[in-house]
């Protein structure tokens, strides 16, 4: 009998061919139809999640209660980096490996990073708008300023970060800076000077961007109080967790101009509301959690996805396994 797997959110054709081809797939969306996270596990679509060998999920989430239930799950592949959505002790404690897809959207996120921060200091969200409004002749409103010259702040220097900070130092002549308390300066080869405060990497900073697994250490980590020690001009950006960000404090900092703006693609609680007031604000860029989504990166991350979930049904442990359970 053909192994089972459940897909519960789209994935790129290259990847569901190499699934299709040994295994049954369970896949809700493929009539075009989006499918929400459904937390009910009476639901008829995640009940589908116990009866698979193994799931692939993005932001659909798999709780302490799921893996109680019987089910015959050998695997669970995470189609992206962010583990949030999964409870890993539950995972472990139940013997099901954790896989995930680290390098997959590397150089979209890095990429997306770089478009964010350009298109504040460029102000191209106030500038497009005063065009569309029939503004032309206030061109001389919306000059902005260069990346050149100005001083980077990472907070976290993974494969992300250390991304951006090559293309940023490298590509645009930034002074880059980053603090990480898990890398050390005689393991690091790029171009950030490692600081080793929070502080002090923040009273300095002309652009703030975070790339951070989101964990106890890391949720909240610009809170009020961070926020209040970053430069009136300095501006935020961030592709990483939206929790990483106390964001009523970030929207105070804001709206009383004691930050010079915020680009951010993922939120504490998404997806945002349409008319939430920091839609509103002219000197903040949003996306809705597309930083790592191009058509390069969802082939891969589909590749890498498929690959974890073929290893594991064939009893070979996945390349990144999180959680450190041999498959079996």
């Amino acid at each position: 009998m053909r192994p089972k797997v459940f897909i519960p959110e789209y994935m790129a054709d290259v990847g569901m061919a190499m699934l299709k081809s040994s295994c049954d797939c369970i896949i809700p969306w493929e009539k075009g139809k989006p499918v929400m996270n459904i937390t009910d596990p009476a639901h008829p679509i995640r009940q589908r999640l116990y009866e698979a060998d193994a799931v692939i999920v993005r932001v659909f989430t798999i709780t302490g209660k799921d893996l109680a239930r019987p089910n015959r799950l050998k695997v669970i592949v995470k189609h992206g980096v962010g583990l949030d959505n999964i409870d890993l002790p539950a995972a472990t404690a139940h013997g099901i490996p954790v896989a995930y897809t680290p390098t997959g959207n590397t150089n979209a996120v890095a990429e997306h990073t770089m478009a964010l921060m350009l298109s504040l200091i460029r102000r191209i969200k106030p500038a497009g708008r005063a065009l569309l409004e029939g503004r032309f002749n206030e061109r001389n409103d919306y000059c902005g300023d260069e990346l050149d010259g100005k001083i980077l702040g990472l907070i976290g220097l993974g494969r992300i970060g250390s991304l951006v900070a090559k293309k940023a130092a490298y590509g645009f002549d930034m002074r880059v800076i980053a603090y990480d308390p898990y890398v050390s300066s005689d393991a690091y080869d790029g171009p950030a000077q490692l600081v080793a405060t929070l502080e002090e990497l923040l009273v300095i900073s002309d652009f703030v961007s975070l790339h951070v697994d989101l964990n106890d250490e890391t949720r909240h980590i610009l809170d009020a109080r961070a926020l209040n020690k970053v430069k009136p001009t300095c501006r935020i950006i961030n592709t990483s967790r939206g929790a990483a960000i106390d964001q009523t404090a970030l929207m105070a900092a804001l709206q009383s101009d004691r930050l010079g703006g915020a680009a951010l693609d993922v939120f504490e609680d998404e997806p945002l509301p349409a008319h939430h007031p920091i839609t509103e604000l002219p000197h903040v860029v949003l996306t809705p959690h597309i930083a790592g989504l191009t058509t390069t990166s969802m082939e891969r991350t589909a590749q890498a996805s498929a690959q974890a979930v073929l290893d594991a049904l064939v009893g070979k442990t996945p390349e990144y396994v999180v959680n450190g359970v041999p498959v079996c």
